[in-house]
């Protein structure tokens, strides 16, 4: 059901971010509107504490101050509009930012701030679940405050039309789980008895299936297959997440389901219209609209008929002054160095000088992963891509820049005395097994393939370029997202040109302490060290190359200190090598 919406010639204004240390997006930019409808959505997901918003990208700097502040002025336009605001969110707030990450316990501020959101439906991701002291704070904090809105199945009545919505709150098959938590898989549960309990009653007006599980996966296909057996007609919305990408999917003519990207850059919008009420017939067909909102404050400003002086709300003031202090308890500013320009992770090509991947392999590694009695033995280092999760900016690198770039707490781990013929092959090993090697931001899941990442995405740069004039201006086009789904190629709120994303390897090396002219004459043996997180790869690949099943991951010794992470290697690095004084 595809449709097409014009393109209103809109230019946006300069506004300031709250943030101090955050910069304004760039002015004059192309607006996509929303399109309201009878029951209207606002949707985030894997924010993973980036709730101060980015500080160093412009067009992802609203903060959750502006966020609140934006939720409640959109359920003001609701009201005028006679109709109905759903806000949901769908796990992954945990893990990922200093926000998080450098609070003792870890979380402890972003739990506390998210009860000051004015939120209908919450559920988790896996990253909630991974960490012993995470999980039961999320249980003891979040689940009791939300007092049935944190869903495992929870029953809503909207404000104004009065639509009964049964909403019921999934996560993927996730087997990484602290033990203090129990994972029942969405197989499992769709053949429960008080699954089908809530799905036989007649008296809905439409499902909700929150879930931290990808969209295109099969997995809610067959929660939906589950509903449609015995609600053939009762429309069916779904909301994803876990990808970190912007995803929209048509399931059949009454069912969508919106994934609205990550880290706190998107906020998806998501409308129906045609739905039966108690004063209205439903229409012959449903009409699903989807919006992309890039989360700054001028596209706030614009979707809500606010301007600078007029869309603060006191509720969202104060969220960004306790932002401003939570940062400043935490020492997040702290300078560590000067980055000495851009290094990106998929924006330049593997190999190049501004990719992050060959700048660690060539330089950083070497240099950090280093065991004091075993320094002159000749080592390969192995890190998982997947274990950087974001780009490197020319200027101020933070205390937070650390938790943003690489935020696992994986530990290094050998193997001593490899046979060269063996560990020179495990570079190829690694690129041809079929298995994952990536963590998602906060902890060490295996996902999908990354190519999926390419159907609907490209990504972003802080760059700038002119448009044609629009109504006698110019309009400022930024690189950005450019995304395509089941609706077409104009879900983003704001118009942008589109970015080439480069494949990276699973796996990079670096080598260390290697004589002179060993290209031609390779030492007999090595120390293969890796991080703990591809140990089982590791043992697998040796075994396949050498025949046999000497190598288990369980015998695998640490190779530095169990404090080093590659977050905490990184800051080391940072501050020893670079200069102190950004210009």
């Amino acid at each position: 059901m595809k449709k097409l919406h014009l393109l209103l010639p809109v230019l946006i204004q300069l506004a300031t971010a709250i943030q101090p240390s955050a910069r304004d997006p760039l002015p004059n930019q192309q607006l996509r509107d929303l399109k309201w409808g009878q029951l209207n959505f606002l949707h985030t997901t894997d924010n993973h504490g980036w709730h101060a918003g980015h500080l160093q990208e412009p067009q992802y700097s609203a903060d959750f101050g502006d966020y609140i502040s934006f939720v409640k002025h959109m359920r003001r336009l609701a009201d005028e509009k006679e109709a109905d605001l759903v806000v949901v969110d769908t796990g992954d707030r945990a893990e990922g930012n200093g926000l998080w990450d450098a609070s003792d316990p870890k979380g402890n501020y972003t739990r506390n701030f998210y009860h000051k959101l004015d939120i209908d439906v919450i559920t988790n991701g896996n990253h909630e679940l991974y960490n012993k002291t995470t999980a039961q704070n999320e249980f003891d904090e979040m689940i009791p405050y939300y007092n049935g809105k944190y869903v495992a199945s929870h029953k809503l009545v909207t404000k104004n039309l009065g639509l009964k919505i049964t909403s019921f709150g999934f996560l993927f098959n996730f087997t990484g789980n602290y033990n203090n938590t129990r994972v029942k898989a969405p197989s499992v549960v769709i053949k429960e008895d008080w699954f089908h309990e809530a799905i036989s009653d007649k008296d809905v007006d439409l499902f909700m299936v929150i879930g931290h599980i990808d969209v295109e996966d099969h997995e809610l296909s067959m929660v939906l297959a589950a509903i449609r057996e015995i609600n053939p007609d009762v429309p069916v919305q779904i909301f994803g997440g876990h990808s970190h990408l912007r995803k929209f999917v048509q399931y059949d003519d009454k069912s969508t389901a919106l994934e609205s990207g990550r880290y706190f850059e998107t906020v998806g919008f998501l409308s129906i219209d045609g739905l039966a009420t108690k004063a209205k017939k439903a229409a012959p067909k449903l009409n699903f609209f989807r919006r992309y909102i890039d989360a700054n404050r001028v596209g706030y400003q614009h979707h809500t008929g606010t301007n600078e002086d007029t869309f603060d709300t006191p509720e969202g003031l104060e969220m960004s002054t306790e932002l401003t202090k939570y940062r400043a308890e935490l020492g997040l500013d702290r300078l560590i160095g000067c980055a000495p320009q851009d290094w990106s992770l998929n924006k330049d090509m593997y190999g190049s000088p501004n990719n992050w991947y060959t700048f660690l392999e060539e330089t950083v590694l070497p240099k950090v992963v280093t065991n004091k009695d075993r320094h002159d033995i000749p080592r390969i280092i192995f890190i998982n891509t997947g274990s950087q999760r974001f780009d490197v900016f020319k200027g101020p690198f933070t205390y937070d820049t650390s938790f943003l770039v690489s935020p696992f707490t994986s530990k290094f781990r050998f193997t001593p005395n490899v046979p060269w013929e063996y560990a020179s092959q495990l570079r190829e090993y690694f690129e041809d097994d079929s298995n994952p090697y990536f963590h998602t931001l906060g902890g060490p899941e295996r996902e999908g393939p990354r190519p999926q990442a390419l159907k609907s995405n490209s990504f972003r740069v802080n760059q700038r370029q002119q448009n044609v004039l629009v109504n006698g201006a110019p309009s400022t086009i930024v690189p950005g997202y450019t995304t395509c789904d089941d609706f077409g190629n104009d879900g983003d709120d704001t118009v942008h040109s589109r970015i080439i994303w480069h494949f990276a390897p699973k796996v990079i090396q670096g080598n260390a302490s290697f004589p002179d002219g060993w290209e031609t004459s390779p030492p007999e043996a090595v120390d293969v060290v890796f991080m703990d997180f591809i140990g089982w790869n590791v043992a697998a690949g040796l075994n396949e190359i050498s025949g046999n099943d000497s190598y288990r991951a369980v015998d695998f010794q640490p190779y530095m200190g169990e404090e080093d992470t590659m977050t905490k290697l990184l800051l080391d690095y940072v501050e020893k090598e670079w200069r102190h004084d950004c210009v």
